[in-house]
Order: C-alpha cells, then structure tokens, then sequence
C-alpha cells in the first residue's frame, strides 16, 4: 500500500449544491485524476456515529489510475455535515488534502433536494413540499441525523453556519468556499478561481470546456422505467466517469422518453416561512465568510451584510 495514491483533493459538500458539475469539470484537467466513482462514501460513517471506517485498501483502489496526476480527487457531498469529526478523520487520513465546499441558498437547496428524493424512489411521488417540511421539523434532532432517515435531512442540511468552523479549524486556507449560483452564472471565472488556488493551469482549460449541468433532477412518467435507470445509473458509474459524453447522450435521450415536469412549487407564504427559518444561519454563515474575506457573496449572504451595514 505505500505505493498507494492518497486523495489531495475533497468536494466535500453540499449536497444539491453543484458537486456533480465541478467534479465532471475539474476531472477534465490534465492535472487532476477523479476517483473512479464520484462519491466513495468512505468518511460517511463517521458522520452517523459509526467508529470505524472500512479497510483504507478499498478506498485507495478507486485512485489506482491516478498515479501521474497532481491531484486525485474525490466529491462525497455528506461529508460536511460530519463536521469535526470528518473534517479531522480527512486530515489525518490523507496528510494535508485542498477541500472544497459549495454552498446554494438553502431554500433552492431544499427544493432540489425533495425533488431529488422523490425522483430517487426515496419519498413517496404524492408528498407535498409542505407536508415534506413538516415531516423534517417533526424528527427530533437525535432522529435527523440517522442514517435511515437522511431523505428528511432537507431542511436541517440547509443550517450550512453549524459545520463550517470546524472545517476551517481543521484546514484553514486550504478550504475553499464556492458557491453554486457563482458556478451556474459563470462557470468559466469560477472554474479559473479554483484552478489558481489549486495551483494549476485555468484560463485554457476553463476556455477548452463544455459547460452542462450535471445531476439535475428530473421528474418521470413510468416508475419501472425509474427503477432500471437508477439501477443502470448506479453499477455502470465507473464506466459513465470514463465516457462523460456516451452519458450525457444516453440521459438525454432517456428524458426524452421518461422525463416529466414537476408539479411541486414553493408558495409564497412556504417561502416565506422558510427565510425566517434559514436567516439566523444565513446571517451567521455571512458574518464568518466575510471575516475570513469572502466578499463576492451570492444574494442569499449579501443581503444578510446589508442588514449590518444599515
């Protein structure tokens, strides 16, 4: 195993916040190598208060073809809600890795996130975005962070203020902050961003891209025809991170024939309700993101400074 390559490079939240799109862009530069399956999952049981991780030979086999890069990459999108406990299990596992954290407003986040639950066969297709919320709030805070119950972590994944001091207590200046509605709107200047953080080549490699968004949640017409995607989706990923375009085509055609528009809307009064609930973490998460310079905020934090300010 010591010839074993380790990971420097961690996409490590959040989840419905653009993960899928910069680990698809980043695994396209000569210099960094993705695992062969987007998300190992292999820090994740620490985060539900599982002592022991599974044998490190097996996660290392998904970085066996990465031997020439400069950084070999993973993104598992739960690991920023394992807080300290990750943040430390990732440093003292991999010596010092770069980690990247992408955050979207949290009310969007929620949205995507009982879409993508309900796509995913997770909730049943007649539950409302309302009866949803009220599902997730009536899990005691002991029940939210279960495992089993991680298709009603919703509402309580978008408290982004709660976990972001303790990775920056663990990797400082090599945390970067990204934000999904930065990555959406421009994609080229954030993609140079991380690029000159990482210490690599951006603006060709950010001009040479074909910019897609990854991940998106879909609806669908036939449930069976669901099911078998999924399936599809989930044993052939290793196959799909080698042949990004065979995919793309693939899923394309595959919406054409399954995909539905969602019904599901967020009314004003459940938006409402939910920027009283969000803005304390808001506001938090905006305060210590400002201290620590960032200061090019998506609207959902800037005003959240305008209220200090005024």
């Amino acid at each position: 195993m010591s010839n074993s390559v380790k990971p420097n490079l961690i996409i490590a939240g959040v989840n419905k916040a653009g993960t899928t799109s910069l680990f698809t862009y980043l695994s396209e530069h000569p210099d960094v190598c993705g695992s062969k399956i987007k998300e190992t999952l292999y820090f994740l049981p620490l985060r539900y208060g599982e002592k022991e991780l599974p044998p490190l030979e097996g996660y290392l086999r998904n970085f066996e073809q990465c031997n020439d890069s400069k950084y070999a990459m993973e993104a598992t999108a739960g690991y920023y809600y394992g807080g300290a406990m990750v943040a430390q299990a990732i440093k003292s596992t991999l010596g010092k890795p770069k980690v990247v954290i992408l955050f979207r407003d949290p009310i969007a986040r929620l949205f995507s996130f009982f879409k993508f639950k309900k796509s995913s066969l997770e909730l049943e297709q007649t539950l409302t975005f309302e009866e949803y919320i009220q599902k997730c709030e009536s899990l005691s805070p002991d029940e939210r962070v279960k495992r089993e119950n991680n298709a009603y972590w919703g509402v309580e994944g978008g408290y982004y203020s709660k976990y972001l001091k303790d990775w920056f207590d663990v990797f400082g200046d090599d945390l970067k902050i990204i934000f999904f509605e930065h990555l959406v709107a421009d994609p080229k200047t954030t993609l140079v961003e991380i690029c000159e953080w990482l210490g690599i080549e951006s603006e060709n490699f950010a001009k040479s891209l074909t910019y897609s968004v990854e991940n998106k949640t879909m609806n669908f017409k036939n449930r069976f025809l669901q099911e078998f995607a999924l399936k599809v989706n989930w044993k052939a990923e290793t196959f799909w991170r080698s042949h990004p375009g065979i995919k793309r085509f693939l899923r394309e055609i595959y919406h054409v024939i399954n995909g539905a528009s969602y019904r599901d809307v967020i009314s004003p009064e459940t938006r409402k309700q939910l920027e009283e609930l969000f803005q304390p973490s808001n506001h938090q998460l905006a305060m210590e993101l400002s201290r620590r310079g960032y200061h090019n905020l998506p609207d959902w934090l800037a005003k959240e400074l305008e209220i200090v300010s005024s």
